[in-house]
């Protein structure tokens, strides 16, 4: 696990400790699989990991436990333009931008400091301060396999 992982885990068991909503070792559970990958998953994709980790639990459960996280602001739900609905990490601090390919799906990460110097230097002209930044640049990527460019 990501050493800032292992602070967020902790955040989260005192978080859930002190609501006393139940099961929090399962819940640890989940959040330790979910923190282990670092890719955007879907609730299907997220049960089949857990079920990989040895872990049966209900949808609905794991539904509930992303829910809350995405409360706690550990984690946000995404959909890209009309594509599955799936998860990812949120860091504190930390913002980044996606490519999304309209041909297969594939969603890729990024964070380019001329981009942001520009967002801030564009709001600024603008005289507009950032509450929130999300870029999502839909791109078709003529050589790309489900595994990445080719």
């Amino acid at each position: 696990m990501i050493k800032e992982h292992k602070l967020e885990k902790a955040n989260f068991r005192s978080l859930i400790e002190n609501d006393n909503i139940g099961k929090v070792d399962e819940r640890i559970n989940i959040i330790e699989v979910f923190f282990d990958t670092e890719e955007h998953v879907t609730l299907l994709e997220l049960t089949e990991l857990l079920m990989e980790k040895g872990y049966d639990y209900e949808p609905d459960f794991i539904r509930q436990c992303m829910t809350r996280w995405i409360d706690y602001g550990f984690a946000q739900e995404v959909n890209f333009d009309g594509q599955r609905s799936c998860y990812e990490h949120c860091h504190l601090g930390k913002h980044h931008d996606h490519l999304i390919c309209t041909k297969c799906g594939k969603i890729i990460e990024f964070c380019e400091d001329e981009i942001e110097d520009l967002q801030l230097k564009i709001a600024a002209q603008y005289r507009f301060k950032f509450s929130s930044i999300r870029w999502n640049y839909t791109v078709f990527a003529h050589n790309i396999s489900k595994e990445g460019v080719a």
